[in-house]
């Protein structure tokens, strides 16, 4: 066992007295009397996680007052204690251990209950958070495992699912605790609305989540709506559930107006991707943009449709990431925000992508996004070149470049190789029809004697066992983190006399095509390189790429030396 912390298992009889409570002179004594301590409470279908100063006295107040404390729900407590629990680290290491526990027993369907005056408590930076991690941390998790308090041993398989991308109790950085702290403390909260304005990797989700969690805990009795995309509402739902918010829905923009229940407050993740009215769209889901004679009203889109029924609204948006003709255009969506005196707060610094050193240079995800950009001629931001051709001597370089969609999965595999508990995917821009989608036998990707099918769905694709040998389109991947990607730059985007066009002919999305009368080619373009952008943008770990056309692959091989 690690000598930078120590544990005391403690019995409970059924009144909740402590029937092994150490002799009054020991030292282990006067720790849970006066000592900064981690306590974890276990039963057979309860579990409760708290921090105190004064373990005694806290345990004796939840028994004598706290109604989560059900007589004779707790069998036994395990109480955390030692150097590197203390005030500095005492919110981070609960943090941490709320969400991984909270993961742990979602499997096994115990309920969690959190400690409401610590569980929002915002943890700053520390100088041996590393030393916590990995000399408490690990190891204090094995002794929970071995003393059967959890059902993983592994403490990396918990990490690897997406409740521990996005748990509502984050450590935030500087800049995402602002804008939380910004809303939160507005005198006219419940009347104003907000624009949070990112970049992808900026942590608008964690962002999202964290500030949906600290509403439901500070006002319980407020009704909130998280809207996100329908890949991500399972995943939603899961997390905030295993939390016990339950003031909290978790909804697609279409269900929430079809609904038509009004909210205090509404959250609205990819905002960006919110609909108007187009008659190219899916008309199976365009009743809502019908008036009262039921004629299509081509003023009416899902933005405004949810303001109706929302008294705040937050939203999360990226013009960066829009894809789509039906989404709502740029100059549509500023109006609103001008006509509703919306308060807009940025998030700057990229967060998602972790590039190690180089041997010859230091390269930041900043580096990474802003090359990408540039190459996709989006914009011109200043970054390091050299970044894009480091694979060439390091094969452990970010980025690097395949010859084949088979070399993008062995790519893949190699990772995995390495660390085995990643969430890697192949992405592609849409140039193949989804012919899977009708019939299971068929292939949609063939190369050589190989082939694949695209993603068998949009909504929780990536936690389906069958994906990783699946090809996702963005529709699946948007808003979502991997480990590792491969990424086919495929025939959809082409280079004409220097610059990047977007071949319509390719492009086999029929929702993402222009009606013919108001096509206009520089726009379809803008929605082909911004599908790339977040394809592009979704590896934290590292990314290869593929390009189908071979005057597109060696521009970017001239692009990369000039």
């Amino acid at each position: 066992m690690s000598n930078k912390y120590l544990t005391l298992e403690l019995s409970l009889d059924k009144q909740g007295e402590i029937t092994n409570k150490p002799a009054s002179s020991s030292r282990n004594n006067a720790i849970l009397n006066f000592g900064d301590v981690i306590y974890i409470y276990e039963g057979p279908k309860e579990v409760y996680i708290g921090q105190t100063k004064h373990f005694y006295t806290r345990h004796q107040e939840h028994f004598d007052h706290d109604l989560s404390f059900i007589v004779g729900a707790y069998k036994r407590v395990i109480v955390l204690f030692g150097k590197l629990v203390n005030q500095l680290s005492l919110d981070d290491i609960e943090k941490q251990l709320i969400t991984y526990i909270t993961i742990d027993i979602e499997k096994g369907k115990k309920s969690i209950e959190i400690d409401n005056a610590t569980a929002g408590n915002n943890s700053p930076e520390y100088d041996y958070q590393s030393d916590v991690q990995s000399d408490l941390l690990v190891p204090f998790w094995q002794e929970l495992y071995e003393k059967g308090f959890v059902q993983n041993k592994d403490l990396s398989e918990v990490k690897k699912t997406l409740l521990f991308k996005y748990p509502p109790f984050h450590q935030l950085s500087k800049e995402q605790l602002r804008v939380i702290e910004t809303i939160i403390s507005s005198d006219q909260l419940s009347e104003e609305n907000f624009l949070i304005d990112g970049l992808a990797g900026t942590g608008k989700t964690v962002v999202l989540t964290n500030l949906a969690a600290r509403l439901a805990q500070l006002y319980p009795e407020k009704k909130i709506a998280v809207i996100v995309k329908s890949n991500w509402t399972k995943a939603g739902k899961n997390i905030f559930d295993a939390y016990g918010l339950k003031n909290i829905q978790v909804t697609t923009s279409l269900k929430f107006i079809r609904n038509k229940k009004s909210v205090d407050y509404a959250l609205i993740d990819e905002a960006h991707r919110l609909r108007r009215y187009y008659s190219k769209g899916n008309h199976v889901t365009q009743d809502i943009f019908k008036d009262k004679k039921g004629n299509y009203d081509p003023k009416k889109n899902e933005l405004g449709l949810i303001s109706k029924n929302a008294k705040s609204l937050v939203l999360f948006y990226d013009s960066s990431q829009s894809i789509r003709p039906s989404d709502i255009p740029a100059s549509v969506f500023q109006a609103f925000l001008r006509d509703r005196n919306f308060k807009k707060l940025d998030l700057k610094h990229e967060y998602r992508i972790s590039i190690h050193e180089d041997q010859n240079h230091q390269f930041t995800g900043n580096d990474y996004l802003n090359g990408v950009r540039s190459f996709l001629q989006l914009d011109t931001r200043p970054f390091n070149k050299a970044l894009f051709s480091s694979y060439k001597t390091n094969s452990d370089a970010y980025f690097g470049v395949a010859d084949s969609i088979s070399d993008l999965f062995d790519y893949l595999n190699q990772m995995e190789n390495y660390q085995n508990n990643t969430i890697d995917r192949i992405l592609a821009g849409y140039t193949r029809p989804w012919l899977s989608k009708k019939n299971k036998t068929t292939f949609d990707w063939i190369e050589g004697n190989r082939h694949w099918k695209w993603n068998s769905t949009n909504e929780g694709w990536i936690t389906k066992i069958t994906s990783r040998n699946e090809i996702g389109s963005v529709h699946a991947i948007q808003g979502v983190d991997l480990n590792y990607a491969g990424v086919i730059i495929s025939t959809d985007l082409r280079l004409i006399n220097g610059k990047l066009v977007a071949s319509i002919d390719d492009y086999k999305d029929t929702n993402g095509k222009f009606k013919k009368e108001d096509y206009d080619p520089d726009k379809f373009t803008f929605f082909i390189k911004n599908i790339y952008y977040v394809l592009l943008s979704r590896a934290m770990n590292g990314v290869r790429v593929y390009f189908e056309d071979p005057k597109l692959k060696e521009y970017f091989e001239n692009w990369i030396k000039n």
